[in-house]
């Protein structure tokens, strides 16, 4: 994975007409036109990859994923294809098979009340029955499952607990779970970046990072080992919600690292203000239709968000707050700005956000990293929560982008609570359809040159790194993806079945899909 000198070319690239060719140096794009021309500029001896038919693009950029837990597959039990208590139920049996007694049974984040049919999770005996009396954990979004062995571990009573927690729970039962060696970790930190570059993705915001896992990313950025960029937002406490005082708090900033470099930075520090749309748990200024009287669940007040925010812009860090529900985000707004002296505060999500809170939101200076996936499968759950209105204009990038622009709007994936595949977002924001094909809110459709910069010049603003990455141009990186096609022309369908045939990152070839007989 040298960044020596290359030359890379295809069938075009994307941002410069008449272009098939680009020449690297120096983890740079020095060149930019027809292979002939761009030979000419390059030393002798240079490196040709030459990939027929391909289409060089910008590498992609994901503005909100938990890139933490994209490879995890040999470490917690994989339920995400579940689709019944059973299939859930035997994937756990088949992980704990011979592993000790009082080994852990941890799985990836997954959605049980969506994706099962039985719509609700595993309960704590069915856990114990599985895993043979194991300690198991199996993490949501915003809650967890957990076994008996689990909640004793935990110094819970069992006696009538059915063994499900809030966001809050899981936060808990976290700091009893046996932590990954560091050598685990790295791994588990290096083959995520790998699968990101699988997908042409050579930058990403990290979600909600532990202090631990940013000192495990700096030294494998200072070791000249990443393989992607990553811009976290930061949990100086370990968690979303903070349960500590004022000066701890204080004490916590503080210790959270402002150096940055074109490899790691903080783009802030991330809290939580509600749960989730398709859970139902976002907080709602109206009740939901689903439910009357019921307006959501909020994790915080105004009072403690409005010191923990200014805490954070004393030291010179933006804030990143997760918000879902139009009422969280009335909140957000009466907190939130540009940041004093920093980069400006991120709305999260922001999925049920009005017409009204978004011409409110061009006047404080607050930017929005959005996620498409969340209607890609679960358009007919928001409805029924909240009604056909209110969800045809859920997620609402048209408005975003016509009232903030694009460099105030961000796209993401939300991985692994939803498909990491980028090309999936690009369809349902240009398209405004979700997987079977339904339509899912044609007035916030976006153009597809406008998905397309969501998901690399705007993700690139939004990380700070607008002058490096998000085009290609000569003098800036070499983040690079080549496509089997243009993502900007193809058809609408075709764009779900994009292959990325190699991805660059800083002039290193990190993926390279091509047969052997191409190379």
């Amino acid at each position: 994975m040298s960044a020596d000198a290359l030359l890379l070319t295809g069938t075009s690239v994307i941002g410069t007409p008449g272009a098939n060719a680009l020449g690297v140096a120096g983890g740079r794009i020095v060149a930019i036109g027809r292979r002939s021309d761009v030979l000419r500029r390059m030393p002798s001896g240079i490196r040709t990859v030459d990939v027929p038919g391909g289409v060089l693009s910008p590498g992609l950029i994901d503005s909100h994923c938990h890139v933490e837990d994209a490879a995890m597959d040999s470490y917690t039990v994989a339920l995400i294809t579940a689709e019944t208590i059973d299939d859930a139920l035997h994937a756990v049996a088949a992980f704990a098979d011979g592993r000790p007694g009082d080994a852990w049974v941890r799985g990836r984040t997954w959605n049980p009340l969506l994706q099962l049919r039985e719509r609700r999770a595993p309960t704590r005996h069915e856990l114990d029955d599985a895993a043979g009396g194991r300690p198991v954990l199996l993490p949501e979004a915003h809650g967890a499952s957990a076994s008996t062995a689990a909640l004793r571990a935990a110094g819970i009573d069992p006696q009538g607990h059915d063994g499900r927690f809030d966001r809050a729970g899981l936060d808990h039962l976290l700091t009893v779970v046996p932590e990954w060696s560091d050598e685990d970790r790295r791994a588990q930190l290096l083959a995520a970046m790998r699968v990101l570059n699988r997908h042409g993705i050579t930058s990403v915001v990290a979600g909600a990072t532990t202090p631990r896992d940013l000192t495990l990313l700096r030294a494998l950025a200072d070791a000249g080992r990443s393989t992607a960029r990553v811009a976290v937002m930061a949990m100086p406490s370990g968690s979303l919600n903070p349960d500590v005082t004022d000066n701890e708090w204080d004490r916590l900033l503080g210790t959270v690292p402002t150096h940055r470099d074109r490899w790691l930075s903080v783009r802030g520090v991330k809290l939580q203000i509600d749960g989730g749309m398709t859970l139902g748990t976002a907080w709602t200024r109206a009740d939901y239709l689903s439910r009357p009287g019921y307006r959501g669940v909020t994790v915080t007040s105004p009072d403690i968000l409005r010191a923990r925010v200014a805490a954070a812009h004393a030291h010179g860090l933006p804030v990143g707050v997760h918000v879902v529900g139009d009422a969280a985000i009335d909140l957000a707004l009466a907190v939130l700005g540009a940041g004093d002296g920093c980069a400006p505060d991120v709305l999260v999500h922001a999925s049920l956000m009005t017409p009204d809170q978004i011409t409110r939101a061009a006047d404080t200076g607050v930017v929005i990293a959005a996620q498409i996936p969340f209607l890609w499968r679960n358009t007919p759950v928001i409805r029924e929560h909240f009604g056909e209105a209110v969800t045809r204009r859920a997620i609402p990038f048209r408005d975003w982008v016509d009232v903030l622009g694009l460099d105030r709007v961000a796209a993401g994936t939300d991985h692994p609570v939803n498909d990491l595949n980028p090309f999936a977002s690009l369809y349902a924001m240009s398209e405004r359809r979700d997987e079977s094909g339904a339509e899912i809110g044609a007035a916030q459709r976006v153009t597809r040159a406008e998905a397309f910069a969501l998901h690399t010049a705007s993700g690139a603003a939004h990380m700070g790194e607008s002058a490096y990455t998000g085009r290609l141009a000569e003098g800036r990186l070499a983040d690079i993806a080549v496509f089997d096609r243009d993502p900007l022309t193809c058809p609408p369908a075709e764009l779900l079945d994009t292959h990325v045939h190699l991805t660059v990152v800083g002039g290193r070839i990190v993926h390279d899909a091509r047969t052997p007989a191409t190379r």
